[in-house]
């Protein structure tokens, strides 16, 4: 267990506008944008938080990658099923903890 996280590589922070979810991954270099944009897919974090999909925006000039997972909020933050008034708001804990061995960037 162990190994380097996409924490270790990168920054992100997470929020909502209504029933949106919207996640931005900023790596902390080049290289860590390199490895973040070829293995941290849109499929992989819209299951990761059990959103039905995520479309991935890449935005290489600010080295980050924008999640943005339409309906991940029901009927809004005050309306969630979700536990919690604002989990929104650390939803960008989960993607920040995956290994790069869990997204196949670095051998198990």
């Amino acid at each position: 267990m162990g190994g380097l996280t996409v924490g270790d590589i990168a920054c992100g922070r997470s929020g909502d506008k209504g029933t949106t979810l919207d996640l931005t991954v900023v790596a902390a270099d080049a290289g860590a944008y390199a490895t973040l944009e070829a293995h941290l897919g849109a499929e992989l974090v819209a299951g990761l938080l059990g959103a039905p999909r995520a479309v991935r925006h890449e935005v290489p000039g600010l080295l980050a990658l924008k999640f943005v997972l339409e309906g991940a909020l029901d009927a809004g933050p005050w309306a969630s099923r979700r536990a919690g008034m604002h989990w929104q708001k650390a939803a960008i804990s989960p993607v920040l903890a995956l290994t790069l061995a869990e997204i196949g960037a670095a051998p198990a």
